[in-house]
């Protein structure tokens, strides 16, 4: 895929910061590094950090700045008032009451208007049209321009109509609607990209998909040198073991109740544990708030993030989904940075598991997993015998793999 004229319809894009965001960062990079022309769609309000990218921004600006800033400031519970905080979380559950209850196809269901209202001001000539989900919007906004091209291709996070828990949108109202739009999407679309197997095969067997259409792209990091030997110069041998995790946590998707229960059980444990969490996430915390292993942070910027990772941290966390068919992409970004990475399974068939072979600082643990267990594999790097695997990185984890994958099936017709 070189010299093309492409379209990328993202409704989150830089600033905003998110796992697809990142992902379709290191893409669209990727792609223009090849001599493509990338234009970038979104209804996220552009600033300085999109200078250097083509943006087509349709949206208001205002609206929008004034819903990022209640965000921020209810996120600032410590800082706030009790009434400050009473005011925010009853906004932020009407908003979401609302949003959930009459949206669709998602929260973001006013960008895909905006978009139908500017098409006409929207270029017809484009190669290829990417749509990324989440959100789903995105896809339906794909749709409505996937005559400005004659290959429109999807690229699909987390499942939509098929998503169990933590739904998209009202599933009493909306589950026919859902369904009859996705399935008609896949069809219509040239390529449909999926982040790992299992997801792919999910997908396939309710919609009877075109084993020609489908692609695995993977999450996504980028190798830097400096950080892995940053990684690598780390004292592990300091006590107490750093345990850090980065994220949030989603009921009936991921939890850290089963992790909780038994890799922190003993309260003679030399791990201190650093959850950089949201608020909402620290309802599975409640019995741990004052534990002196345990210390919880708010959430702070990508950036932030990874120095703590790298320079504070002995080891870093994962927890898996309770299902096959989403796959965390934090872990990716773990294992990129060459740190000791652990993953607790939640499922025997977790998707992880295909990995673990590929890289020796990645170690899956469960349920039954020892102390001792977790102990040695942190010896390994003590005595600075592991190194990452950086080929076999490149090969599964990169936008170069993806875009080789596509451009492969592209040639396959």
């Amino acid at each position: 895929m070189n010299n093309k004229k492409i379209l990328i319809a993202t409704h989150q894009f830089l600033p905003h910061v998110s796992p697809r965001t990142t992902r379709w960062k290191m893409i669209i990079d990727d792609l223009i590094e090849r001599g493509n022309q990338v234009t970038i769609l979104t209804g996220t309000p552009p600033d300085d950090s999109v200078k250097n990218y083509d943006i087509l921004y349709f949206g208001n600006k205002k609206i929008s700045s004034t819903i990022s800033s209640i965000r921020k400031d209810a996120n600032n519970n410590a800082q706030n008032t009790a009434i400050k905080n009473f005011v925010y979380n009853s906004l932020k559950k009407l908003y979401r009451f609302l949003f959930k209850t009459f949206s669709w196809p998602d929260y973001a269901m006013f960008w895909a208007f905006t978009i139908y209202k500017n098409k006409k001001k929207i270029p017809k000539n484009y190669d290829y049209i990417f749509s990324v989900s989440l959100p789903f919007t995105s896809h339906l906004c794909g749709s409505i321009l996937s005559k400005h091209s004659s290959d429109w291709i999807m690229d699909i996070g987390d499942p939509f109509s098929l998503k169990k828990d933590s739904p998209e949108n009202n599933k009493f109202l909306y589950s026919f609607i859902n369904t009859y739009f996705e399935k008609k999407y896949y069809t219509k679309c040239k390529r449909i990209i999926f982040t790992h197997y299992e997801s792919m095969l999910f997908h396939q067997e309710h919609f009877n998909l075109d084993p020609k259409k489908l692609i695995i792209g993977h999450p996504i990091s980028k190798i830097d040198l400096n950080k892995i030997s940053s990684s690598e110069k780390y004292n592990y041998s300091g006590v107490p073991v750093n345990i850090g995790y980065f994220g949030i946590f989603t009921e009936g998707i991921r939890e850290p109740t089963n992790y909780l229960n038994s890799i922190c059980k003993d309260s003679e444990i030399d791990f201190h544990h650093y959850w950089y969490i949201n608020n909402e996430s620290k309802k599975y915390f409640i019995s741990y708030l004052n534990n002196k292993q345990h210390t919880f942070k708010n959430l702070v910027p990508r950036t932030e993030a990874i120095d703590l990772m790298i320079n504070k941290m002995h080891i870093l966390l994962s927890i898996g989904n309770k299902n096959t068919y989403q796959l965390p992409s934090k872990v990716i970004e773990y294992i990129s940075l060459g740190k000791p990475v652990l993953h607790f399974a939640e499922i025997s068939n977790d998707p992880m598991y295909k990995f673990e072979n590929l890289f020796n600082n990645l170690k899956i643990i469960n349920s039954n997993t020892q102390k001792e267990d977790i102990q040695k594999f942190l010896q390994s790097f003590q005595l600075q015998t592991v190194k990452l695997n950086i080929d076999n990185f490149e090969n599964n984890f990169s936008s170069k793999s993806i875009i080789e994958n596509l451009n492969s099936s592209l040639h396959d017709k």
